[in-house]
């Protein structure tokens, strides 16, 4: 029996697409960006970089802006590492639909938990920007115990936190390696978020694949959850 959902943060509660767009501004006003490209040209690049080199690091994005001519004067990483930390600090943007979701899923009984790689202040940040910081049964950032996904050490931790099994929750997230292969590894069921670079492969093979959240109550009916958006329950 189910008891428990579980989620990433990035990509798939917090919308980094809409925060990119939204901080388009900041970032001419930081560096020495090329007059000549609109915001939403800008806002394009940098949300295709997010979605195709976020897994590999910051520096890869920063490269591919640069060799898409964003820069006129590219930043140094450090200055762009920092500008990425402070903005994402000051704006959060959430998928509209996420808080309804989770408070449905709650008012069902059900536990709800979230996993996420990063430092606690900037995790956190998101979390309070976005109204998702008191909904939550449990928030597990791996910067606050040294242990990152896919190391199914920070799922097992996570399910004795909730007072369940690995067997009883669904993990829920946009990355084949860390989410799903962390969480299958762990002995969850595990539902892919197909939104950012769709060509992910893994070693495990997701229970179910949705676009985005809106689909999740539907997928959930495979594991015994009832949807109770369509009012089955």
């Amino acid at each position: 029996m189910i008891k428990a959902i579980i989620f990433d943060l990035d990509h798939t509660l917090f919308d980094r697409h809409g925060t990119l767009t939204a901080i388009v501004p900041a970032l001419r006003r930081a560096f020495h960006v090329n007059a000549a490209l609109s915001d939403a040209q800008i806002a394009g690049i940098w949300c295709y970089a997010d979605d195709h080199y976020v897994y590999d690091g910051w520096s890869y994005i920063l490269a591919y802006l640069t060799e898409k001519g964003v820069f006129t004067d590219p930043p140094q990483y450090p200055e762009y590492r920092s500008f990425i930390f402070r903005e994402f600090a000051r704006v959060a943007v959430p998928f509209p639909y996420a808080l309804p979701m989770l408070r449905r899923f709650k008012k069902q009984g059900l536990l709800v938990g979230l996993i996420t790689n990063g430092q606690h202040a900037l995790q956190y940040s998101k979390l309070e920007h976005t109204g998702l910081e008191y909904v939550f049964d449990e928030i597990v950032i791996s910067g606050d115990i040294g242990i990152e996904k896919p190391d199914r050490e920070i799922f097992d931790y996570t399910c004795e936190r909730l007072g369940i099994t690995p067997a009883e929750a669904v993990y829920v997230g946009d990355n084949r390696k860390n989410d799903i292969d962390g969480a299958a590894g762990a002995g969850m069921r595990t539902v892919w978020i197909k939104s950012t670079n769709p060509g992910q492969t893994g070693q495990h093979d997701p229970d179910a694949v949705i676009g985005d959240l809106r689909g999740l109550p539907e997928a959930l009916e495979q594991f015994g959850i009832r949807n109770a958006e369509s009012g089955i329950i």
